[in-house]
């Protein structure tokens, strides 16, 4: 992970942190259907702050599939002149 990466997740953490607390004590008290509901919102932040697919990827992954397969140069002899039949 990259510095920048690792604060979002920290800030993220800071953020989820207060809100799972907040689910749990729901949890032990009375209200327990409000409590799953801020714990998966807690988990949900902290799991999206981490395994949120970068933007760098995905647009090379793009690439990579719209590029044609094969040997550019395939259709070409050693004299550098296309291969005519």
């Amino acid at each position: 992970m990259k510095l920048l990466d690792t604060l979002a997740l920290f800030g993220t953490v800071a953020l989820a942190a207060p809100i799972g607390l907040l689910g749990i004590e729901f949890l032990v008290g009375s209200r327990p259907i409000a409590g799953a509901g801020f714990l998966a919102v807690a988990i949900a932040l902290v799991a999206g702050g981490y395994f949120k697919p970068s933007l760098g990827g995905i647009v090379a992954d793009t690439v990579t599939d719209r590029l044609p397969e094969g040997d550019p140069d395939s259709d070409l002899d050693r004299d550098g002149e296309a291969y005519k039949d």
